[in-house]
């Protein structure tokens, strides 16, 4: 079964639906938790997205990270991901989704440079937003197809980032 891709304009609430999300989960974690981002579309102002809360957290190991901490917050563990990408666990709830890393990860770092590259170059996050909404129009019932159409442009923004 594939879910429908919905692409949103931006949202004045997703801010502020993440930091109340992010008191819980540091509440739920103490001292386990390193750091927390707003990652994503949702995280950059202006942006059309899926309305979707990213989180992105760092941990010290994956191996010590306390799931049952995360899930008392209503999230569900998804494990099957881990084959695809070992490097990180995946929980999600409704229309947040949290994404834990060890450390900080390079794909945890990854996240970070796209959204603050998105953030400060509105010309970029403009033509960004423009070509998730065709996509989203083009592969409407498809959202691994969306998701695979958009990846070129990811992968490319990310790899300048990474070379600075």
């Amino acid at each position: 079964m594939t879910r429908r891709v919905q692409v949103v304009p931006y949202d004045e609430d997703w801010p502020q639906q993440f930091e109340t999300e992010a008191s819980q989960i540091r509440a739920a974690l103490g001292a386990e938790l390193r750091v927390i981002e707003h990652i994503g579309s949702p995280a950059v102002p202006g942006l059309p997205a899926k309305p979707v809360i990213d989180i992105a957290i760092s941990v010290e190991s994956l191996d010590d990270l306390d799931t049952d901490a995360i899930e008392s917050l209503g999230y569900t563990y998804v494990p099957k991901f881990e084959e695809a990408l070992p490097n990180r666990r995946y929980f999600t709830r409704g229309d947040y989704h949290l994404h834990a890393y060890e450390q900080e990860h390079d794909e945890f770092m990854d996240y970070l440079r796209f959204r603050d590259y998105l953030r400060t170059h509105p010309e970029d996050a403009r033509a960004y937003g423009d070509l998730k909404l065709t996509l989203a129009a083009e592969f409407l019932e498809d959202r691994a197809g969306y998701q695979a159409a958009k990846a070129p442009y990811v992968v490319r923004l990310v790899a300048a980032l990474r070379r600075g």
